[in-house]
């Protein structure tokens, strides 16, 4: 515990040491309230702070463990052939998985597409370790949980070079993206995880004030989860962390997109982690392949299936579900809206609208593809994000440093993008910058598409209604709060959505009509580092959720029970006069009829149905038995 408190010191004062540099000391020292640093400065105590007694106090052991990285993702790889004009599949092999960084077009592995057959053995192994593992105590999972969030933390740069290496993005966007949100997801788990699995007591009524009454939380068996490739580790281990720690087993079918990551890496530490604390590996099977793989997965005979990726292919997950009755949470992409009212700062504003539509390249479910802003600061957010985007860099960020876009994980999204640009422009749209691919000079094999600002659009328009999934900065103007909430009400997608107001009633006003699943008032995406929030979203975005007590128990069995609160007292006693056979069906339709007046009607009702129901008993106690 020593060592991973002293790592994290380190890395808190690393940060420090670099952001002091170029800062006025002396502002700094004798006026720090002035100092432009002060805000950052106590936002990272506070959390430093926070850290620290959270490693001092907790009460998890932790199993350190050890995973070898790939030689692909060290420092100054350079093999690898680079690949002219790539794709993961090869017709003359379709059974080969073709990986290759897309930021260079350098080939990383060619690896075996799982089939059907792999599928079968893979849920066989999953559900006899999932019989042991079932038997396991929270305390138990915890120290697995302990383990892998200590890996992660001393490992952090090796996740995100080989997520870099296998999707072309960004250190920085591997921080947000991988490690920052599978962190909280497993100190949120840690923290509360138990209390939301445990037996939640209910009120039983009035008429059933002798018995207790509960809901238990039971783990389903084995889950599956088909992941998509824009965060290979976070997507991964996110419903990973999730299905083991309420006693399931799961099947990870990765995306083929990441097959390279998933395979040589991510899966790898999670087998070993399991294997280092005294389980079963065989509890987590991962998956790699094309649409035989997806299709033999839902279909095998799961007990739960998370799906995230496009409408397109979760309807067709729900419906190869459907045969089996597997009970499914579809989280289904979006086309997310920051509506900014015109109270803003802009200067305040701004940069998180860049970071909202630019982090990972806008390859992102929850970024922001679509800027609803009030006509009167249009002019002036055009202006002060088109500067900031024209400065952006963009190249392979394993290549060159200082990169602040990274490259676009598919191949072949760049004339589909292209082509999004240039119809809007042609029905009156206007663009600032960017709209088509980019050829970096020293790297001309890699998949990038040029940061874009695109205005003066419209919600009639294929820009507005498709989701980009795109480095494509899409401004709308708004006269009124209404036109504000039609505009973003305007696409199929429902997933999250982010007001921005000094206003709080007016934002909240626009925030309580929007048809979404997740809604940030004065920020972005921030309800996903909120772990104890449900996400998804409604409509074409999907529905179910994952995080949160909701997501915990989306992948259990609700049980519901009742007990006798007093056994030695009080238990059901059926009266003879509603026993089988009926002696006197006539009595027993009064009886029920006093019994519900007793316990529903007014007080007048109550008293008077009490003293029916007892003149029929007693009368019918008194009459012989009819035979």
């Amino acid at each position: 515990m020593a060592s991973s408190i002293a790592t994290a010191l380190k890395e808190n004062i690393d940060i420090l040491r670099t952001s002091l540099l170029n800062v006025d000391i002396d502002l700094l020292t004798t006026n720090p309230t002035a100092s432009p640093l002060f805000p950052y400065l106590t936002v990272v105590t506070v959390v430093l702070v926070a850290n620290t007694l959270f490693r001092l106090t907790r009460t998890h052991p932790a199993i350190p463990f050890h995973v070898p990285v790939p030689e692909e993702a060290l420092p100054g790889w350079k093999g690898g052939n680079i690949l002219k004009n790539p794709s993961i599949q090869d017709p003359a092999r379709p059974d080969q998985i073709i990986c290759y960084d897309p930021s260079t077009g350098r080939h990383l592995a060619t690896i075996r597409a799982h089939t059907k057959a792999d599928v079968d053995v893979a849920l066989a192994k999953a559900r006899k370790a999932q019989e042991k593992w079932v038997k396991t105590t929270f305390a138990q999972r915890k120290i697995v949980l302990q383990s892998l969030l200590d890996f992660i933390l001393l490992h952090q740069e090796s996740i995100c070079r080989v997520a870099a290496r296998d999707t072309g993005k960004t250190m920085v966007d591997g921080k947000f993206g991988e490690i920052l949100t599978t962190c909280e997801r497993i100190r949120w788990t840690l923290a509360h995880g138990e209390d939301a699995l445990k037996d939640e007591h209910r009120d039983p009524g009035l008429l059933m004030f002798y018995k207790s009454a509960r809901v238990q939380y039971r783990p389903m068996g084995v889950v599956a989860a088909l992941v998509s490739w824009n965060y290979p580790f976070h997507n991964t281990f996110g419903p990973l962390i999730t299905a083991l720690f309420a006693g399931n087993g799961i099947l990870i079918k990765a995306s083929e997109q990441v097959a390279w990551s998933t395979s040589t890496y991510f899966a790898q530490i999670a087998r070993t982690c399991l294997e280092a604390c005294g389980h079963d590996p065989d509890l987590v099977q991962f998956l790699v392949g094309f649409q035989e793989c997806g299709e033999a997965v839902v279909t095998s005979g799961v007990d739960g299936i998370t799906f995230i990726g496009s409408p397109q292919v979760g309807a067709k997950v729900a419906t190869a579900a459907s045969y089996n009755l597997t009970p499914c949470v579809l989280e289904l992409g979006g086309k997310d809206v920051a509506i900014v009212n015109k109270d803003v700062d802009l200067a305040a504003v701004v940069p998180i609208l860049m970071r909202g539509v630019f982090q990972n390249c806008g390859q992102n479910c929850i970024g922001l593809e679509r800027i609803i802003v009030h006509e009167s600061l249009h002019e002036s957010l055009i202006e002060m994000a088109g500067s900031r985007i024209k400065q952006l860099k963009q190249g392979p960020p394993l290549e060159i440093e200082n990169i602040d876009c990274g490259a676009m994980t598919m191949s072949g999204r760049n004339k589909a993008l292209e082509g999004l640009v240039r119809e809007a422009v042609k029905e009156g749209a206007t663009l600032v910058h960017g709209g088509e691919g980019y050829v970096h000079p020293k790297f001309p094999d890699g998949q990038f598409f040029a940061p874009t600002l695109i205005t003066n659009l419209r919600p009639d328009m294929k820009i507005a209604q498709e989701e980009a999934f795109a480095p494509i900065m899409a401004v709308f103007k708004f006269k009124t709060l209404d036109e504000a909430i039609a505009i973003a009400n305007s696409t199929r997608y429902c997933l999250g959505s982010n007001v921005f107001s000094r206003n709080q009633k007016e934002g909240q006003y626009m925030m309580d009509r929007l048809k979404v699943g997740m809604s940030n008032l004065n920020d972005f995406g921030v309800n996903y580092l909120c772990q104890s929030l449900p996400f998804g979203g409604v409509g074409m975005s999907g529905y179910g959720r994952f995080g949160g007590p909701e997501g915990l128990r989306a992948v259990c069995h609700q049980k519901a029970v009742t007990m006798d609160r007093w056994p030695s007292l009080i238990q059901t006693f059926l009266p003879p006069v509603l026993q089988y056979p009926m002696n006197n069906v006539g009595d027993a339709i009064v009886v029920t009829r006093d019994l519900v007046n007793i316990i529903y009607a007014g007080w007048a009702g109550r008293v008077h149905a009490v003293f029916e129901i007892l003149k029929t008993l007693l009368v019918g106690a008194n009459q012989p038995e009819q035979l």
